[in-house]
C-alpha cells in the first residue's frame, strides 16, 4: 500500500512538472532564432519593447511563430509556444520561393521596473539566457556566445516621457509668422523647448544639439518641427492647436511620447487620438 502512493505521489509531482513544457506544441521546433527589436510609443499598447524573432532556416511554406512572456522578479522568460503552418510561401517573379518564420510580442515598459533582467529565450531545442539591462537612457541586451539565438541590435533607446514632439508644415515663406505665432502661443501655455541627446531613436530625429531639424524643399515648402517638455494635458494642447489650424494655412502634426497623436491637416482633416 504504501510503495503505491509513493508511486501515485511521484506520478502526480511529475504531472506537474511537466505541466510548462506540455503547453509547448510539439511541432514548434526551430533551428535557430534571430531577433530585431525596438522601443515603441504609440498604439494602444503604450510604451513597450517590441521584439521580433525570425527563424534561421527559411521554408517552402510559411509559418507564424507564436511566443509568450513571463515576468517574475528580474526573471524574464520568452517561450516559443507555437509555430503555425499558414500555407505556401506567396511567388512573386524574382523573389525568393522560400519563406522565414516569424513572430513577434511586446513588453510593457510599466513591467520593465529593475534595473536588471535575465532573458531566458525558450523552444523545444534550446534555451539561451542573457542579461537585459536597463539605465536612464537605454535598454541593452547582453547575449552570450552561442549558435542558436542571435541580434545584431545591442541597444534601444526608448525617447523621455512627457515631451511633445510635432512639425508645422506650410507652403508659402510668408507663413512662416504664423507658425512661429504657433510655438508662441505653446510657450504660454507653458511649454519649455527641450533638448535630447542624439540618439537613434525609432519615432524621432534631432541634429547634434539635441534639437528637431528644419527641412526646406523646392518650390516655397517648409517644415519647422519643434520639441517641448509637457507640464499641460495633450488634449488641452490638441485644442489649441485646432483653433488655430482653422485661422491659418498650416498643417499641424502633434506627437507627444506618452502615446498621444494628432494630425490637423488642409488635405485629410482633423484627427486625434489620446493615449490611454
Amino acid at each position: 500500500m504504501k510503495r503505491y502512493l509513493f508511486a501515485l505521489l511521484f506520478g502526480l509531482l511529475c504531472l506537474g512538472c511537466n505541466q510548462e513544457d506540455d503547453q509547448i506544441a510539439s511541432g514548434a521546433r526551430v533551428e535557430g532564432l534571430s531577433l530585431y527589436w525596438d522601443h515603441e510609443v504609440f498604439g494602444k499598447e503604450g510604451r513597450r519593447l517590441r521584439f521580433e524573432f525570425y527563424e534561421t532556416k527559411a521554408y517552402e511554406n510559411t509559418f507564424d511563430l507564436i511566443f509568450d512572456y513571463t515576468i517574475k522578479g528580474n526573471e524574464i522568460v520568452i517561450v516559443l509556444k507555437n509555430k503555425i503552418n499558414k500555407g505556401e510561401c506567396p511567388k512573386y517573379p524574382g523573389w525568393s520561393d522560400s519563406c522565414t518564420p516569424k513572430g513577434g510580442m511586446f513588453i510593457p515598459e510599466k513591467l520593465l521596473t529593475e534595473d536588471h533582467y535575465t532573458l531566458t529565450i525558450k523552444t523545444l531545442d534550446f534555451e539561451i539566457k542573457s542579461a537585459l539591462l536597463a539605465d536612464e537612457y537605454k535598454y541593452s541586451l547582453n547575449i552570450p556566445a552561442n549558435d542558436k539565438f542571435t541580434c545584431s541590435i545591442q541597444n534601444v533607446y526608448p525617447i523621455p516621457t512627457d515631451l511633445l514632439m510635432g512639425s508645422l508644415v506650410f507652403s508659402g515663406k510668408e507663413n512662416t509668422v504664423d507658425a512661429l505665432l504657433y510655438m508662441e502661443k505653446l510657450k504660454k501655455m507653458g511649454l519649455k523647448p527641450a533638448t535630447v541627446p542624439d540618439f537613434p531613436y525609432r519615432h524621432l530625429d534631432v541634429s547634434e544639439n539635441g534639437k528637431p531639424i528644419e527641412t526646406h524643399w523646392e518650390p516655397d515648402n517648409h517644415s519647422l518641427p519643434f520639441l517641448y517638455t509637457m507640464n499641460v494635458g495633450f488634449r488641452e494642447i490638441f485644442e489649441m492647436s485646432r483653433e488655430h489650424f482653422r485661422k491659418s494655412n498650416l498643417n499641424i502634426y502633434l506627437y507627444s511620447s506618452n502615446g498621444d497623436e494628432a494630425r490637423l491637416s488642409e488635405s485629410d482633416g482633423e484627427m486625434v487620438i489620446y493615449a490611454k
